[in-house]
């Protein structure tokens, strides 16, 4: 099933937009050699509730964190702890919120297929674009945290994901970064 946005819902996607962009800003200035992904993760914390909202990852199916913070070799689901930063790391912060009414829906229908024989694409849809990007081989596996999914040869990856949406006239970005 594939579910449409209405205007609202968008409304509130773009103000979620918004605090990701200023959660994100808000932890580049903390991020540097010597901080352990534990630290910035009770910044995040403190700061997403500062602004009224509530980190919704924490606690949803036993994951301990208000962001997820995967480091080098970790792809996606890094578990924040006492791992330390050092320079020339790669690290992916996520970070999911609640605001309002704004808990994200996703798609759970396959993500590929045959041009031309899947579902059209209409006013409101939303769609999550998710590069993952290891260097080397594109194998895969999962921690024993049944979270954390890191590359098989143990080198440096780089996960980027946007969301889009295509509304009446106009495409639009929510994950574009902005001050």
């Amino acid at each position: 099933m594939i579910i449409c946005k209405s205007g609202t819902e968008s409304s509130f996607m773009r103000k979620a937009r918004k605090m990701n962009s200023a959660t994100n800003h808000f932890l580049a200035g903390h991020i540097e050699p010597g901080i352990t992904t534990g630290e910035l993760d009770h910044l995040a914390d403190r700061y997403i509730r500062s602004q009224g909202a509530v980190p919704s990852f924490k606690g949803y199916n036993g994951f301990p964190a208000s962001i997820c913070a995967s480091v080098n070799e970790q792809l996606v689901h890094g578990f924040p702890g006492k791992r330390k930063l050092n320079k020339g790391d790669v690290l992916t912060k996520t970070r999911q919120f609640t605001m309002s009414h704004a808990i994200r829906q996703y798609i759970e229908n396959p993500n590929r297929g045959i041009s031309e024989q899947g579902p059209r694409l209409k006013t409101g849809i939303v769609l999550a674009i998710e590069s993952m990007i290891p260097i080397g081989t594109h194998l895969v596996g999962t921690l024993e945290d049944n979270w954390t999914v890191v590359t098989m040869n143990v080198i440096s990856c780089a996960p980027y994901e946007q969301l889009v949406t295509d509304e009446a006239d106009d495409m639009d970005i929510f994950t574009k970064l902005s001050a």
